[in-house]
């Protein structure tokens, strides 16, 4: 009986109560309305996520998700008990659209949520129940080489990008009655009022390989001074800035929809040029550049011959883009006329970018049916991974366009995704030497479907990449340096090099890719000696071809 009488206390002692969230703070009937509709609109986009990311996290979580991001923006520490009833609700969407709702209150109307930063916070908090690649992105995330504004002549000014754009973009509709200010918290700024993203001064951040800025000359670090003749100071920059970002009087072509030409004028300060420079940029479609070469011959065209006495090619692999396998086969078909005997293919700084065009460029080095990687994907409708991965094979037109000319792949602490894939796909079928640095580990597969507000897309994964051999290579957040991701350089062919090296050689890359083509000024990176790992692959490819030769 006592030991009976034991028990019984014991378990009325741990029925500890159940911490409950404090009410929200009252406030209007419209601001409680709007907290409402903000809530329903991540609530409906996390059903959305849930459908399409391979893992279908619960919806409990995403919103849990959506709440710590709410509250990690603002910068204060998320009430253990907020996240705990988030959890009890489960399945309930009233629920958990009310629970947000509240948090969205309870943080107020502070500047790091006002207007539709708290959309972007929330929905950016997903990450915490998906993975952290998946995220609100402009609308332009599947278009050319740039996601963030370039406004048609190809440069990127300081703040001009990702969030802040799109922020701008944002709040700038709502002020001029271009979008609803639907789920937005606290009252709307006037429309000369919104916040240019721009950093004042202008400082030009990116130059876009190929477009009209990078033609005539512009350079990042450049300051924009004047735009149309007029001074840009502090106090103007807001108002200059639509203007840059929404010219007036721009006509349209009758038959195509498009915006026709338009002229800026620009007045730019360089450093160490005490002159001014004045320049004329016309907006125009142009097709940005994401392969590069040697030297360039025209506007368009690259001479990729390294080494001319010992016929070595050298090929640098950018951004990932539909259009990039043509300008590889246009590239590798100019060598094999030339009479190339090796080649370097340069994938430090690649970013990654589509599959598609990222398994034909791996084709053109291998022979055809052969296995160029593998895609794990969702089941449709079912729910987890399919246990049958699809199978990339080296396909016609694009198989053996580039065979029996040795290959030397040099990969970084820069190379992503789809540079992960095509150095996966040689070095698995032993088509290449690998040498450099173990790369990122990245191999998910990601689209990006509607937000369902302010014309943003959500970047959702949906896939993962494997090597030709079916393992992974993706690096997962409790990956350890001994575990297999990534792709690492063959033994004997690592090249040791310091971050600060690195990032001064990528810099270099960067300022030798933007020289116009009429440029006669002398770069750093036009001397392979000054890059470690050229200099060292020259060297253990003229090793090989002399060998070859003494044989």
């Amino acid at each position: 009986m006592v030991g009976l009488v034991s028990i019984g206390l014991l378990l009325l002692a741990s029925a500890a109560p159940v911490p409950v969230p404090p009410p929200p703070p009252a406030v209007s009937t419209a601001e409680r309305n709007q907290a409402i509709q903000f809530a329903h609109m991540i609530h409906n986009l996390g059903v959305q996520v849930r459908r399409e990311h391979l893992a279908e996290p619960e919806i409990k979580n995403l919103i849990a998700g959506a709440v710590r991001g709410l509250y990690d923006e603002a910068g204060v520490k998320v009430p253990d008990e907020v996240l705990q009833a988030v959890n009890r609700a489960g399945e309930n969407s009233s629920e958990l659209v009310s629970l947000l709702a509240d948090a969205r209150i309870r943080l107020g109307n502070i500047p790091a949520l006002s207007g539709p930063r708290a959309l972007f916070a929330a929905a950016n908090g997903f990450k915490h129940a998906t993975d952290p690649y998946c995220g609100l992105a402009s609308h332009r995330v599947n278009t050319v080489i740039s996601v963030d504004m370039d406004f048609g002549i190809g440069l990127e000014l300081d703040g001009v990008s990702g969030q802040r754009w799109s922020i701008f973009r944002m709040e700038r509709a709502a002020a001029i009655g271009q979008l609803p200010a639907t789920g937005f918290f606290g009252p709307l700024p006037k429309p000369d009022a919104v916040p240019s993203p721009a950093s004042f001064p202008w400082r030009i951040k990116r130059i876009i390989p190929g477009s009209p800025a990078q033609k005539a000359g512009v350079k990042p670090g450049d300051t924009i001074t004047h735009l149309n003749g007029e001074e840009i100071t502090a106090e103007n920059a807001n108002r200059l800035f639509v203007r840059f970002a929404e010219p007036p009087g721009v006509a349209f072509d009758p038959n195509t929809g498009q915006p026709l030409p338009l002229k800026r004028t620009f007045k730019l300060k360089r450093a160490k040029v005490e002159k001014p420079i004045d320049l004329t940029l016309e907006t125009q479609r142009y097709e940005p550049e994401a392969v590069f070469g040697v030297m360039r011959t025209s506007d368009t065209k690259w001479d990729c011959m390294l080494d001319r006495q010992d016929k070595i090619g050298y090929i640098r692999i950018g951004p990932i883009e539909e259009g990039s396998d043509a300008k590889l086969g246009d590239m590798l078909d100019d060598l094999t006329k030339q009479g190339c005997r090796a080649l370097i293919l340069d994938l430090r700084w690649c970013p990654g970018g589509y599959v598609t065009p990222g398994t034909r460029m791996a084709g053109m080095f291998l022979k055809p049916d052969t296995i160029i990687a593998q895609v794990q994907a969702k089941r449709d409708g079912k729910g987890g991974l399919n246990p049958l991965p699809e199978v990339y094979r080296a396909t016609a037109p694009f198989a053996g366009r580039f065979l029996g000319t040795p290959v030397l792949v040099l990969v970084g602490s820069e190379t992503t995704g789809g540079g992960e894939l095509i150095a996966a796909a040689l070095q698995d079928n032993n088509r290449c030497e690998t040498m450099g640095q173990r790369t990122v580990g990245r191999a998910a597969i990601q689209f990006p479907m509607e937000a369902g507000f302010g014309q943003l897309q959500f970047k959702v994964t949906t896939g993962a990449t494997l090597r030709p051999n079916g393992k992974p290579r993706g690096k997962l957040p409790d990956s350890k340096p001994t575990d297999d991701w990534g792709i690492k350089p063959d033994p004997g062919l690592e090249v040791p090099i310091t971050a600060d090296m690195s990032t001064k050689l990528r810099l270099w890359a960067e300022e030798h890719t933007l020289r116009p083509a009429d440029s006669l000024e002398a770069m750093p990176f036009d001397d392979p000696m000054k890059d470690p790992y050229r200099a060292a692959a020259l060297a253990h490819l003229r090793k090989q071809l002399m060998r070859k030769i003494a044989n």
